[in-house]
Parts: structure tokens; sequence; C-alpha cells
């Protein structure tokens, strides 16, 4: 068993009479981008919910112990609350280090371009600019596996570049990155291994 890597046995999922996922033993590395790739409802984010060790599931998921870095579809934000200061609590939550937590939290707003609203309440915030605080939640985390679900959701193309430039950063440190999305051809990356859904 590779220590970079997530090895799946006979993962099966049901809910009540439907099953989403059947018998499915798959190993998942670091050497590739990897995506799910498949239309909504066919159980990419239950297969994510299921890594992440969410919900019940028939199989096994081995994980060795490996930190997990996720940015959700939808992630709930408290609506009177800075972006700031939301960050700093979820950086105080996840990141066990000495880091210079002002630096670290403002590299990403200047890098993803939303400095300016750093003090802004999230209430007040644009669809974009609350996905690109998803993205960096996720980013800023120094883990061993990096899960993003739908990250393309409301960004603009330059974000969207911004962003695959981070993966290639990520990826150069042997980190395995998963990743659920509608918009495979927009990745311009190569290593890709594509998952699809449903896995049945």
């Amino acid at each position: 068993f590779n220590m970079n890597q997530i090895l799946i046995i006979d993962l099966t999922k049901k809910y009540k009479e439907k099953t989403i996922i059947k018998n499915k033993s798959l190993t998942i590395d670091g050497d590739n981008y990897n995506f799910l790739i498949g239309p909504n409802g066919t159980g990419k984010t239950t297969f994510i919910k299921c890594l992440l060790g969410e919900i019940k599931y028939e199989g096994k998921i081995e994980k060795n112990n490996l930190t997990i870095a996720y940015a959700p579809e939808n992630l709930v934000m408290p609506d009177y609350v800075t972006m700031y200061d939301f960050l700093k609590l979820l950086y105080l939550n996840k990141v066990q280090s000495n880091e210079c937590i002002d630096s670290k939290i403002i590299y990403y707003l200047e890098l993803f371009s939303i400095k300016d609203y750093k003090d802004m309440l999230i209430c007040k915030l644009s669809k974009g600019t609350k996905q690109k605080i998803v993205l960096i939640q996720a980013l800023f985390c120094n883990c061993d596996i990096y899960i993003f679900d739908e990250p393309f959701d409301g960004l603009d193309e330059k974000t969207r570049k911004i962003f695959v430039s981070q993966l290639i950063k990520i990826k150069k440190r042997k980190k395995i990155i998963i990743i659920s999305t509608h918009y495979i051809k927009e990745y311009h990356i190569r290593l890709k291994r594509i998952f699809h859904f449903p896995l049945l």
C-alpha cells in the first residue's frame, strides 16, 4: 500500500432502494489530476462524502491517515462576519503552524484580487467572491489530499486560470488532487485521470 494514495475496495452506497455506487474498487494517487465527471445526480458529491467519512457506506476506504483539504460546492458562511475574520477563523481551526496568519491570508486575497473586500460582511459579497473564499480556505491548508467540488462555479476566466496555476503548484508537491467538475475541457493540464459517474 503506497503511502500517497487512497485505496477504495468494494465501495457501495445506497439511499433506501437506490444504488448510487456499486462494488467499486479504485486507487486514487498523486501521480495524476483525478477528475470526477458525470451529470448532476450521478453520485460525484456522494463519492466525495464517502472519502471524507461524512456518510456511511459499505466497503473500505483506506487513506492511511492522510489529511484532507476540502472545497465544497456550497460552503455555509455566516452573513454578518467579515471575509477576513471568517478566513482567519477557518485558518486557525485547520492549520497547526507558526506561520504568520495575516500574511498567508493577505497573499491569497491579493492573488484572487479580493483584498479590497476583506472587511466587507459576507452577506454583501457577490457569488464569485464567495466562491473565491471557498477555494482559499482549502488552498491555504498544507494537506495530503485536496478535494474540490465544482470549483469553477461562479468564477470568471481569469480566476479559473489562477486556480489552475495553484493546482499545478500543489501537484508539484506530490499531493493527491480530486476535482468534481462539468468543465473538464477548461483544465489545460496534463496527466489527467478521469472517473466517469455513475460508478455502477
